[in-house]
């Protein structure tokens, strides 16, 4: 019962909309009076005939006089009150730059040790104590930034693959001391670690 009253009022919403709109579609498609065509189109000059360059179009007509009375168009050729004109151009300004200071290569520093340090290392890093990927994680123990300067890494390098393997597990056994290792989960579990 409801989906008939929507379809009837629908249908009525449509046919009402199309009773008030017919009105002023029937006046917008009136026909308008035809424009003669020789005033909407610029005179060609005659064959031979000297066509002027360099004129401004300024008038209808051939002439200012003529464009009084005719309508037409007409180029008048530039008189010494006629503006100047401006080439454009495109200027191409190079500005020197210093060169960026090129990044320290940093060597892969990989330990063939057999201390838990370099275990972790392998399963963390590939015991590559010298990574950086990108991910928020540096060195070979993957430490963050923030942990490393809270167990006092800074003392050392700024970032944690900045620093040498050995000043790497001076850290870590500040952490380790602190957490156990915890901050290692995934490799903690592999290597069975307490």
């Amino acid at each position: 019962m409801i989906m008939i009253r929507r379809v009837f009022l629908l249908a009525f919403v449509s046919v009402s909309g199309i009773a008030l709109l017919s009105p002023l579609s029937a006046r917008s498609a009136a026909q308008l009076p035809d424009a003669p065509r020789d005033q909407l189109l610029a005179r060609q000059p005659a064959p031979g005939a000297d066509a002027p360059r360099g004129g401004v179009l300024t008038a209808r007509g051939s002439t200012a006089e003529a464009a009084a009375t005719t309508g037409a168009e007409a180029l008048v050729p530039r008189g010494s009150d006629a503006p100047a004109t401006v080439t454009m151009e495109a200027t191409l300004v190079v500005i020197p730059t210093a060169p960026l200071p090129a990044a320290p290569a940093q060597p892969a520093a990989t330990y063939s040790g057999d201390s838990v340090w370099d275990d972790l290392a392998r399963c963390e890093s590939s015991g590559n104590w010298a990574i950086n990927t990108g991910n928020g994680y540096y060195g070979g123990l993957q430490f963050s930034l923030g942990t490393w300067n809270g167990y006092e890494g800074a003392e050392f390098a700024e970032y944690p693959h900045q620093a040498t393997r050995e000043e790497q597990i001076i850290v870590a056994e500040r952490l380790r001391d602190a957490r156990g290792y915890q901050p290692w989960p995934a490799c903690r579990g592999k290597l069975g670690l307490p």
